[in-house]
């Protein structure tokens, strides 16, 4: 439990769509391009073993917000916003993230409490994007319907290739023309501080760094389009090469990111409300960069449950530690709990998680809609809710990239198993999870 309670502290959550722990300096990222967030971690505290429980955003956001395991009963209303409302804050949040046009997640309204909840979202940006979602359906069943190798494959693939590189304009994505990005968002949630007479919880959700990457000023415009466009229609037909230029254009909006955090440090300044702010800096889950054959996070394969997609960042700034590195596993379920316990409120009983400073350091669910995952330090256990058949077991400290499958290591197996469900059981004790009694016979059955 951490000592100092921080009862008159405003509490600014800023969450970074698609970022990934490792593409930061602080984290060991060979390019720097996250100085202003490294500061802010060397002068705060570093979790560097932090895990979101679901590698996408309509179940990973709801997750903790409301600190329940996804997909998250409708019924559910105790969002941090709400908790902190109902104990005299004043709250906002400006989320423009558009994977669905309204401010439910999943049965979850996780705008619940918030005095004020922005998408910054126009009803032509809905139109457009909403064009957009059909269009990668369209393209995400083709390349389902034909295998790579087939002529017709081939042949739709190779006219394809041939018009987006003679006109690039023609079909790219144009999220990024239309979300608003990290400055907009800034400058309207400065705007939103100046009214504020007392305490507040703010909460920002950046979408520069989701795909698609279009760096600001990148030099060779035809390209980036080219890409963008290929990525989001064939993502399995990036070459090595292409791989490398995406994986830079995605640092690019990262370094953008960052002087934008660091912008709006300087605006707290000026409104005399730095000081009296903890921030915390995470990620809603990552990205893939073709580690494990797919790109992205489910968009046109399915989601994975590798760490390259939940590993994400963590830090808090603000308290009077400065300087920590936590390096034991924690998950994003106790982000909630952990903001009422540094403001001294008392954590709703249907919180699964935990402080992020208890000393525990057991295992953890990762839920998608296909997948379930148990994670440990040493271990992680994935298994197929359909049938499970061809599920995967790794061991993190001699494969930490998740290479090898050591599923029919029955010993080790067997223990996760144990582990995985008497977690659940638990959980199950304050909440019915619907999950649990599959995973059980998946198990049983095996």
């Amino acid at each position: 439990m951490i000592k100092e309670l921080n009862i008159d502290k405003n509490i600014i959550l800023i969450t970074i769509d698609c970022l990934r722990a490792d593409h930061l300096h602080c984290m060991g990222y060979k390019k720097n391009i996250t100085p202003n967030i490294d500061k802010m971690a060397k002068n705060g505290i570093l979790f560097t073993n932090a895990f979101s429980n679901a590698p996408y955003t309509p179940y990973s956001i709801p997750s903790f917000i409301v600190s329940r395991i996804p997909p998250i009963d409708k019924e559910i209303k105790e969002t941090i916003g709400l908790v902190l409302k109902n104990n005299g804050y004043y709250t906002a949040a400006f989320n423009p993230n558009a994977i669905i046009f309204s401010d439910t997640f999943e049965g979850c309204n996780i705008s619940n409490g918030f005095d004020v909840y922005d998408m910054m979202l126009n009803y032509r940006m809905r139109f457009s994007l909403i064009i957009g979602c059909i269009r990668q359906r369209m393209m995400k069943y083709l390349n389902s319907s034909f295998k790579s190798n087939t002529p017709i494959f081939k042949i739709i693939y190779n006219m394809y290739s041939k018009i987006i590189r003679k006109f690039p304009n023609i079909l790219y994505p144009k999220e990024h023309l239309i979300i608003p990005n990290a400055e907009s968002i800034n400058t309207e949630a400065i705007s939103w501080i100046k009214n504020q007479k007392g305490n507040f919880f703010l909460w920002l959700h950046y979408m520069d760094v989701h795909e698609p990457y279009a760096p600001r000023n990148y030099n060779n415009q035809n390209e980036l389009l080219y890409l963008i466009t290929k990525y989001r229609d064939f993502p399995n037909m990036i070459t090595e090469k292409e791989r490398e230029i995406l994986i830079n254009l995605y640092d690019l909006e990262i370094l953008y990111v960052d002087n934008q955090i660091n912008n709006l440090i300087e605006k707290l300044k000026e409104e005399n409300c730095l000081k009296n702010s903890i921030i915390i800096i995470t990620s809603d889950h990552g990205e893939e960069f073709g580690e494990h054959g797919a790109f992205g996070h489910g968009g046109s394969f399915k989601a994975h449950l590798y760490d390259e997609c939940i590993h994400v960042p963590l830090i808090i700034y603000g308290l009077e530690k400065k300087g920590m590195v936590i390096e034991r596993q924690v998950q994003l379920l106790d982000l909630s709990p952990t903001i009422c316990e540094i403001l001294n409120i008392p954590i709703p009983h249907i919180y699964l998680g935990k402080s992020l400073f208890n000393d525990s350091d057991g295992g953890i669910i990762v839920n998608s809609e296909f997948d379930i995952a148990y994670r440990t330090k040493n271990y992680k256990l994935i298994i197929r809710k359909t049938d499970g058949e061809n599920n995967e077991l790794y061991d993190l400290k001699n494969d930490p990239n998740e290479f090898i499958n050591i599923y029919f290591n029955n010993k080790i197996l067997k223990n996760l198993e144990s582990d995985m469900i008497k977690l659940l059981n638990n959980y199950n004790k304050k909440i019915k999870l619907g999950i649990t009694r599959s995973i059980k016979n998946i198990i049983l059955n095996r």
